[in-house]
């Protein structure tokens, strides 16, 4: 154990007549004692045109069609969870995830079309509530867009149960500098704040709010060049436990292959049935 983790052990609150300068130092222990990123960011750097780039480079931060192979954890409360999964991705609109224990034991299979997905397959240890968080998370990490549709300037982002945000003008800078820039895109059901980095531009992270309170946000990691794109190969989503209505928890996707697709998969990958 390192000197500084037995300082985090040992540290007491002080009494009221160690004064102003032992609260102080307490402070500073505090902080060295708190957990830290464990992950990789990719390198802070200065992009050009932050309204532009940021929309940009959220809508390429995935391949529009590709298949996947990744390591799931799921941390919530005291309990973690790891699966593997298999998910292919068609354009912002379709997937299929396939889930299977690590010893190879199928535990679903979800397809997803628009707004709609059917869970074809569960085993009798999932309940409905998990099965609807892994769909939701698939759209927020896989296939949530902006896009610009019309003669004018207009975004939509696929939040699939909470609807889609429209907003009738380009995202709002909120900084910009050496190390990156953070834009927002604004509409009737909260704000997607999104921060790029590098020339060209890839997404850092990215953070839904709704009345200035985050309600979800993803963080990309350890990027590496992986079916000849440059993506993050480790991502995090930190779900507040609002949109759950449940505990806040943590999903960990580490992916181990991507494999990008030039023709679209047969429709019946994605039949969603009656």
């Amino acid at each position: 154990m390192t000197d500084q983790n037995q300082r985090c052990r040992r540290t007491r609150a002080p009494s009221a007549s160690k004064g102003l300068a032992l609260v102080m130092l307490l402070s500073v222990l505090l902080s060295a004692c708190a957990e830290t990123d464990p992950y990789r960011r990719i390198e802070p750097a200065a992009t050009d045109d932050a309204a532009t780039s940021a929309h940009g480079a959220f809508n390429r931060r995935w391949p529009a069609q590709f298949k996947a192979v990744q390591t799931v954890t799921l941390d919530f409360r005291v309990t973690t969870r790891t699966l593997v999964g298999y998910l292919i991705v068609q354009g912002h609109d379709r997937f299929r995830l396939q889930g299977m224990t690590e010893q190879g034991i199928k535990l679903f299979d979800i397809v997803g079309v628009g707004g709609d997905s059917r869970v074809l397959f569960a085993a009798e240890e999932l309940d409905a509530r998990v099965l609807e968080n892994i769909t939701r998370d698939i759209r927020r990490v896989f296939l949530l867009e902006s896009l610009e549709v019309g003669s004018g300037v207009r975004y939509r982002t696929t939040l699939g149960e909470i609807g889609d945000v429209l907003v009738a003008a380009p995202a709002r800078v909120l900084s910009q500098g050496p190390s990156g820039a953070t834009a927002e895109f604004s509409g009737q059901h909260g704000q997607l704040r999104a921060h790029v980095v590098g020339k060209p531009p890839h997404v850092d992270w990215y953070d839904f709010r709704r009345d200035d309170r985050s309600l979800y946000r993803v963080d990309h990691y350890e990027w590496q060049e992986i079916g000849g794109m440059f993506v993050p190969t480790t991502i995090v989503l930190r779900e507040r436990g609002v949109q759950s209505n449940g505990p806040p928890y943590k999903l960990t996707i580490m992916l181990t292959e991507l494999t990008v697709r030039d023709e679209p998969w047969p429709d019946a990958v994605f039949e969603v049935g009656d």
